[in-house]
């Protein structure tokens, strides 16, 4: 009973890892498809680095 409670909690871990990795991917794309309509907007692509 033990282990079937920590698997439970083990795999609602990862499932709210989960959605919060996909909500992050759709925002970022929904922030550059609306950069993207956008005429007058330049885009800049910005590299970070971590030392």
């Amino acid at each position: 009973m033990e282990f079937s409670k920590r698997m439970r909690a083990s795999m609602l871990i990862v499932i709210m890892f989960c959605m919060m990795c996909v909500s992050t991917v759709l925002a970022r794309d929904e922030r550059t498809a609306q950069a993207e309509k956008d005429p007058g907007a330049d885009m800049y692509v910005t590299c970070e680095s971590l030392h």
